[in-house]
């Protein structure tokens, strides 16, 4: 379903603007809370985990389920990339989704573990604030050490990658920087125009919030160059021929809230989301005048929550679109 926005740019900045401010004020910033875990201790029988090369920041771990009904050289690849509040033990695709089970739909399924308010950038420096020492490198690692990788275990180059939320701009910039790696991206409930105005004040207290970093560390103090060349909407011009998947939701949960709990995650999805649709819904418009082939889904339920990303990615797949684009 594709829901075009009409309302004027004014409005459509002035409830972007009011909606971050919500969600500073009462750091209700978050990606979605869940319990599923989808494999756990009972790996696929083409299951692996190996480290890689972390360009310096500790070996980033790489959990692979390879195809099991094609021969993985022939099913199209599809890397998972984590949301804000990712962790060390698995990717949360992994822990909150059913999602390793397309392997058993003939496709390679891909998860770097941890990256946690990374923004899957090279930073400048470590945060001190979050008790780094040796400074995020996960642009290399996924412009470098990750495709060689699965290079060496015969996964095919029909690489689709997968942003969530905090990832989804930076997998449509790989997508349009790095076309000889990734053929398509998907950005999920992501946030596109990260430079606008009240973005960057939200993104830095999203990062505070989960581990303590200091976005200055990241490309120092905004505004700043690498900001804006990392800016989708900026760079609208590059993405001509590229295939983008953008999905995001209105924010509007599918069902009362069964307990406190609940309502706090609620309220704080849907306030994340309705920023997510405002903006995706703009970027997907521009970008398809710009030359790209994008495919949209903008649903009238759903907030920032797996249940919704999961379900998604199963439409995903239904449309065949991670074989072709």
């Amino acid at each position: 379903m594709t829901f075009a926005s009409r309302r004027a740019p004014s409005v459509r900045a002035a409830l972007s603007t009011l909606v971050v401010a919500l969600v500073a004020a009462f750091g209700l910033v978050t990606v979605g809370t869940g319990t599923a875990n989808a494999w756990g201790p009972r790996p696929a029988p083409t299951f692996k985990s190996a480290t890689i090369n972390g360009y310096g920041m500790p070996s980033p771990v790489i959990r692979t389920w390879a195809s099991t009904t094609t021969n993985p050289a022939q099913a199209p690849t599809i890397i998972f990339l984590d949301g804000l509040r990712a962790t060390n033990d698995v990717n949360g695709w992994e822990k909150e989704t059913n999602v390793p089970f397309l392997s058993q739909r003939g496709y390679n399924v891909v998860m770097p573990v941890g990256g946690q308010s990374s923004f899957y950038a090279d930073w400048n420096a470590p945060s001190p604030s979050a008790g780094q020492t040796r400074p995020y490198r996960w642009n290399s690692v996924l412009t470098g050490s990750l495709p060689a990788y699965l290079d060496r275990l015969g996964f095919s180059r029909n690489r689709t990658l997968v942003g969530l939320s905090m990832s989804a701009a930076p997998a449509i910039m790989l997508t349009t920087t790095r076309p000889d790696l990734y053929t398509r991206a998907v950005s999920m409930s992501g946030f596109p125009h990260p430079t606008a105005p009240g973005m960057q004040t939200m993104l830095r207290a999203a990062a505070f919030d989960s581990g303590r970093y200091d976005l200055n560390n990241m490309w120092g103090i905004f505004p700043n160059l690498k900001a804006f060349q990392n800016d989708p909407w900026l760079n609208l011009p590059a993405m001509a021929g590229r295939h983008l998947w953008v999905y995001a939701a209105a924010g509007i949960w599918n069902g009362p809230p069964t307990n406190i709990a609940t309502f706090g995650t609620g309220l704080s999805g849907s306030a994340l989301e309705v920023v997510s649709q405002e903006q995706s819904q703009t970027f997907a418009l521009a970008a398809r005048a710009a030359g790209a082939n994008v495919r949209s889904s903008f649903w009238p339920v759903g907030i920032h929550a797996w249940k919704f990303w999961q379900d998604e990615i199963w439409r995903i797949d239904r449309a065949g679109w991670f074989r072709n684009g």
